[in-house]
């Protein structure tokens, strides 16, 4: 089975900023945000007419076998001119549930459309979960705003993104200036968000929000961020801030 990474131009760089990061600021490491929303997090959703996600139960395949399509499903992100860059599910048929192995005995959540997110759990790698659920991890990787290759148990890996939510880079303001631009603080904050997205501490958030963020990313993802804070929609908070 191919392992050939999907991502679109511009997740690549992302990834080798993030490297940089990891070297600049190692405190990331010990951040809370490096976790993920729980599944808790996913049951209720107020803005879509799309049922809540929920667990469903997954069969056990211990053989360590792979048996992915060609086409992995991949989590493509885009953007076109100054636009806000957006996510989608790219060869969804793919994405299918294989069975629990060693490296990838989580939780699978699934919704209306399908496979939804994976909860991690204990000793779980990025790597034997693309196996599971045929899904290339380096896009997942990407998309929820993963340091380095570092998964916690408990985290949730958002595997089906909505295309209408914009995608916030984790690493890079949108008003940045090349070799100027002192990313480190946003950086940091972003991973601190994350956290508080995923313990619903909605005060925290904003005030983070509001210290660091909020005119550093795109007009598009200032209005979606302003707009969930303001009504603690937390279905578009899991996905602004993984």
């Amino acid at each position: 089975m191919s392992r050939a990474a999907k991502v679109v131009t511009g997740v690549a760089a992302a990834a080798v900023i993030a490297g940089l990061v990891v070297l600049a600021y190692p405190a990331f490491a010990a951040l809370a945000g490096l976790e993920h929303p729980s599944a808790s997090a996913v049951s209720s959703a107020p803005r879509t007419a799309a049922p809540a996600p929920t667990p469903s139960p997954t069969p056990s395949k211990d053989d360590g076998s792979d048996d992915c399509p060609t086409e992995e499903a991949t989590i493509s992100i885009t953007s076109k001119g100054d636009s806000a860059p957006t996510a989608r599910l790219v060869f969804a048929s793919s994405l299918t549930d294989k069975g629990a192995r060693s490296g990838a005995r989580g939780e699978v959540v699934s919704n209306a459309q399908g496979i939804y997110s994976y909860i991690v759990a204990p000793n779980d790698n990025l790597i034997s979960i693309e196996r599971r659920l045929c899904i290339d991890y380096g896009s997942v990787s990407v998309f929820d705003h993963v340091l380095g290759s570092a998964i916690q148990p408990g985290a949730q890996l958002i595997l089906r993104p909505d295309p209408t939510i914009p995608w916030i880079d984790p690493h890079m303001p949108f008003d940045a200036i090349p070799n100027v631009t002192n990313t480190v603080d946003y950086n940091s904050t972003i991973y601190e968000m994350g956290a508080a997205v995923r313990t619903h501490d909605l005060d925290t958030a904003r005030a983070l929000w509001a210290r660091s963020l909020s005119g550093h990313v795109s007009p598009a993802a200032q209005d979606a961020a302003t707009k969930a804070l303001d009504a603690g929609d937390w279905p578009v908070l899991d996905q602004l801030f993984p």
